[in-house]
Formats: C-alpha cells, structure tokens, sequence
C-alpha cells in the first residue's frame, strides 16, 4: 500500500532571459520554475530547479546518473505566487533600464509525494498539454515521471547546491540529526524558502509506481492569472515563445474600466508587483529597505506602496526577483 504524504497540482513555468527578444531554445531561457499547489492547504510553493531543466530519466542505466536540484524560491498564497510571475521592469546602473518578461506556463497537471522502497517520491502527470512538445522537450518535461526526492541537511555543504539556507524549526531540524540528507515524509520539509532538494530520475511510466494520480490542474484560476493576458502557446501547443505582457500590465481586483483594458495606471499605482515595481524605478542594486522606501518616496509612489515597503524585511536585495519573493512573505 503507497504511502502518500500529499497531493495536488503542479505547474511549470520558464522565464526567459532580460530583454529576450526571441526564445527559441535552452539558451534563451533564464529560469525553470516548478509550482506545487497542496490539496486541501492554503498555501502554494514555487521552486527553481537547478540547470533549467528537469533531470534526465535514462533507460537502462542508474537513476543516479540523472539528478538536479531544486531549491524553494517562495511559499505564499497562490495568488502571491501568481503576482510573482509577472513582468517587471527596472533600471540598474551599470545596464539602464532591464525588462524581465512573465513567466510563461509550460504545463500543468498533478502530482503526489509518496514513500517507495525506502525512499521517497515525486511524481507527476501532465493533463495540459497532452503530448509534450519541443518546450518540453527543452526542459526535460515529460508527459508522466517520477523523481525520488530528499531534503539536503542545511548545516551542511553539499558541492554544487546553492548556499542560501532555510531558516526551519526546531522540530524539523531535530529531523535530519547527522544525516546529509531526508526523505520527504513530510511535507512541511517544503514550506521553507531556501529548502533545497536532491531530484533522482526515476520512471517515465508511472505503472512502474503503481499510484494514483487523478484530476485535472487549474493553473489560471488557483493562481489568479487571466488565461487572455497570457502567453499559451508553449502550454497548450509545446511551441516556445516569448513574453507578452506588459510589464506594468497587471489588472487591479475590481473593476476593470478604472484602469483600461489590462490596468493601466490604476494598476501601476497600487502595491501589486507590476505597481511596485514602477515604485522602484532607478533604484540601484544592492540595497536595503532604506533605499527602497526612498526610491518609492522620490518617484512619489501612492500611500499604500509605503506602506507595503514598510512591512518589508531589513535585509539587502540584489534583483527584482529579491522583491518579489519580500511582497510574498508580507501579504
């Protein structure tokens, strides 16, 4: 009998390069993002897998020749986690003005966490698009797989893996003792940003793990994205493409005709990621919460982008992405 530690949706998305013009293949692609959306939770994860592509299943040979990592990049509300896939656009001083498109889904299914065989699983199956094709292809997406999964201990090193740590309770840690790594037996493993995971391939067909795995993803509306303003070809199609939306295009809660047809300034003076980010304009990277809210205050932002910076976390920040993952953990 599986023993399952959860279910849900999972969904993949690619962001391609700053300022792409034309994605056409690996090299155009900056990131590979992987959402796990729990059942029956109110929470959602977003990971950034290691190399852009999901790890190799080799017919034949060890599964250990084929593994990557993958490391937790937000944890929030699904709709937290849909804001941050959004365009954003900012000035730096050494490169002026960077546009970083959306994040373009390239499939969305549903997954399990099981325990198998002394270790534990990740395993998924598409329902959009039903054939892959050469997105995926690119990205090591296939129609059905299964990884096994483990948690690297944070106290120590492992060559290869980032080193951004989770900050975990005391109960979790107490967990790994002297092990270097963990099965995933427990879901909450996940919760933390900067939780990192080992990926092994394991199986392409997942009659081979005899489990379960059924339903349907809603990837638009458990993220509260508006399927029109999206790109869908690499999803629906399995052809690449580039970023479409605008990026101070995100549409305010509502209603529509305040801010035009996509949001317009409506959209781009309130604390949504696209009107932060316009906030922020100019700001130089590195910077601290400081320099954030004096940033926003010289581009006379709107009272309650101060008071979303306000909220923000004293620490430094690097990138856009940095921002985005801050407006998650405060909302």
């Amino acid at each position: 009998m599986t023993d399952y530690v959860e279910k849900g949706d999972i969904y993949f998305f690619y962001r391609p390069k700053v300022n792409a013009q034309k994605v056409q293949n690996l090299d155009d692609v900056q990131r590979l993002h992987l959402v796990l959306v729990p059942d029956d939770d109110d929470t959602a994860r977003l990971f950034l897998v290691g190399k852009k592509r999901m790890p190799e299943i080799m017919k034949g040979k060890p599964t250990s020749t084929a593994r990557e990592w993958m490391m937790n990049d937000m944890t929030g509300k699904s709709k937290a986690i849909g804001e941050a896939l959004f365009p954003l656009e900012y000035e730096t001083k050494t490169k002026g003005e960077q546009e970083q498109g959306e994040a373009i889904p390239v499939g969305e299914g549903r997954y399990a966490i099981f325990m198998r065989n002394n270790s534990s699983r990740l395993a998924y199956r598409l329902s959009t698009p039903q054939s892959p094709g050469k997105a995926q292809s690119q990205l090591g997406i296939l129609a059905e797989a299964s990884y096994i999964i483990s948690v690297r201990n944070p106290s120590l090193d492992v060559p290869g893996f980032p080193d951004a740590k989770p900050n975990y309770p005391k109960r979790l840690e107490e967990k790994f003792a002297d092990k270097r790594w963990l099965d995933v037996d427990d879901g909450k493993l996940l919760d933390y940003e900067n939780a990192q995971l080992l990926l092994i391939g394991a199986h392409d067909d997942l009659s081979e793990e005899s489990i379960s795995i059924t339903g349907k993803a809603a990837l638009f509306k458990t993220l509260g994205l508006k399927k029109r303003e999206w790109p869908t070809e690499a999803l629906e199609g399995g052809t690449l493409t580039e970023p479409e939306i605008q990026p101070e295009a995100k549409e305010p809660e509502g209603d529509r005709s305040k801010g035009g047809e996509r949001g317009g300034k409506a959209a781009t003076d309130s604390a949504s990621a696209a009107g932060i980010a316009k906030a922020l304009k100019g700001v130089d990277f590195p910077c601290g919460k400081a320099d954030l809210l004096k940033q926003a205050k010289t581009n006379h932002a709107a009272d309650d982008i101060i008071d979303v910076l306000n909220d923000f976390p004293k620490r430094e920040y690097e990138t856009m992405a940095d921002i985005q993952k801050a407006l998650g953990e405060v909302r």
